[in-house]
């Protein structure tokens, strides 16, 4: 078999490893969730592809240990903390690609999808996948039914329109980005791209563990819930920095709205719902990612 085959497996079995994180309990394969036996097969063909070294291995191994460990409550409190110090420290390295050892693929390399705007690269991120993967794999109970679906998508669809239209808008107040409907050619592999590794890794992270753990924190105080929507939001606007001072601005303000929905809710699925609306009506229908120069 050709190298790119074993390539374009590995992804699609990590594709659908994320997906099935969804899937209900009953479907297993001789009782190992079927995320699990799909995470499984994708790293082992992502070896032999080369998108993986064996080393790499080893800080997905502790990671998937520490998020088991710190969920544990007769655990000790110093080993939880210590748990938590990792999987913060991993997830971290791991979603700014600062881990050696994998070799995510490159699927568009400075291509210009609006005009005037900034040029746009995009990997498959092996290693930002399995922050998602793991954290709602091992620590999160998700919706599994039809009627729990359609249930958080009617709760959560009008917010995250509105909220997505009202930053949208004021980037484009501020000229960062100006009104461009369009369906560009690279947009089936972006959809697939931004909802199972973006939003997902991404909302896993900052809502699913961040927030819910400060939440946990400070549950005693009476400002407990805003301070953990608050920090949560701040390290996500953090986390764009790269982007520039105005970029990491609307993170936190993105942050709080996919915070405030997921407090509200209570499921990560709306947090990640919100994020991927605001994430698709951009490169649908603005400049994406941001104007040249601006």
């Amino acid at each position: 078999m050709q190298l790119s085959w074993f390539i374009t497996l590995s992804y699609s079995f990590l594709f659908f490893s994320i997906m099935c994180l969804w899937s209900p309990p009953v479907y297993r394969l001789r009782q190992v969730p079927l995320w699990v036996v799909f995470a499984g097969i994708a790293c082992g063909l992502a070896l032999l592809s080369r998108q993986l070294d064996f080393p790499a291995l080893l800080p997905l191994a502790l990671l998937a240990a520490a998020l088991y460990y710190a969920q544990k409550k007769e655990a000790p409190l110093p080993g939880r903390f210590l748990a938590v110090a990792i999987i913060l420290l991993l997830s971290f390295g791991l979603g700014a690609h600062a881990i050696p050892y994998f070799h995510n693929l490159k699927v568009l390399s400075g291509a210009v999808i609006s005009k005037n705007a900034v040029p746009f690269t995009l990997y498959l991120n092996f290693d930002k996948a399995f922050v998602g993967l793991f954290i709602l794999g091992i620590s999160h109970r998700l919706i599994t039914t039809k009627k729990d679906w359609l249930a958080i998508l009617k709760q959560t669809l009008p917010f995250s329109l509105i909220f997505a239209v009202l930053l949208l808008f004021s980037a484009w107040l501020s000229g960062k980005i100006n009104v461009e409907p369009k369906l560009p050619e690279i947009l089936p592999l972006w959809l697939i791209n931004n909802l199972l590794i973006v939003s997902v890794a991404e909302e896993a992270f900052f809502r699913g563990f961040v927030q819910k753990k400060l939440s946990l924190a400070f549950a005693r105080y009476s400002w407990g819930t805003w301070a953990s929507l608050t920090l949560a939001s701040l390290l996500f606007g953090f986390a764009h920095y790269a982007g520039g001072i105005a970029y990491s601005a609307w993170g936190t303000l993105a942050g709080f709205g996919y915070g405030w929905i997921y407090q509200k809710t209570g499921h990560i699925e709306a947090a990640i719902i919100a994020h991927f609306c605001l994430n698709l009506l951009h490169i649908l229908l603005f400049t994406y990612p941001v104007l040249s120069g601006s």
